[in-house]
């Protein structure tokens, strides 16, 4: 009896767990899906009456203020309000911060080379680009936003170790740049720049 109870139990925490992961994986791609487009809007809207300002200049709750604001005088509706201050809030990170946690990364340190990336990583590179919004700001393949520079064919332009480099330190050319540093992994720069190596010539 005791262990038929034990069972039911296992298998009521089972489908509970399962249940939860299933929520955190959509709950995440909508996330994402949420912050492109606010990269997006914040791009072609936003831009259009401003220079472009990076995120990184505002906190979340000045963000917040600052979207309710505007929300009337840019004439966004409540949806892509919310997508705009998601995509300042998941871009905003300090800096600072951020450059403390790469120098006590020893993987994240690394000196850019000019190797021909795997473009069996592309895959995962097109992923990434995705997550991390990269539409809203720059023309890839047929669309994207005009803040930033198209990417097609920018590894023919600047060549790999630039592409690294810019990946890993988005300020290192421009100290003015309005890119975000999203912190990445050597093998998610490696991954991006195996995917940006692909659209050349596009």
């Amino acid at each position: 009896m005791i262990t038929h109870k034990n069972q039911t139990i296992r298998r009521v925490c089972l489908g509970v767990g399962l249940t939860l992961a299933l929520y955190t994986t959509v709950a995440a791609a909508q996330d994402a899906d949420l912050v492109s487009q606010g990269a997006r809007v914040y791009g072609n809207t936003c831009g259009s009456c401003h220079n472009a300002r990076s995120p990184l200049e505002r906190t979340d709750r000045q963000w917040t203020v600052i979207v309710n604001h505007m929300r009337a005088r840019g004439n966004l509706t409540g949806s892509e309000s919310r997508a705009v201050l998601a995509f300042l809030q998941a871009t905003n990170a300090d800096p600072g911060v951020q450059a403390l946690a790469q120098s006590a990364d020893d993987d994240r340190v690394f000196e850019a080379s000019d190797a021909p990336p795997d473009l069996g990583l592309a895959p995962t590179g097109e992923t990434l680009v995705v997550q991390k919004a990269c539409l809203g700001c720059h023309i890839i393949g047929p669309s994207g936003g005009q803040v930033g520079p198209s990417l097609n064919g920018t590894v023919d332009r600047k060549g790999v170790r630039f592409v690294r480099r810019k990946l890993q330190d988005p300020t290192f050319d421009n100290a003015t740049s309005m890119m975000p540093n999203f912190g990445l992994t050597n093998e998610q720069v490696e991954a991006i720049t195996a995917y940006l190596a692909t659209l050349n010539g596009k």
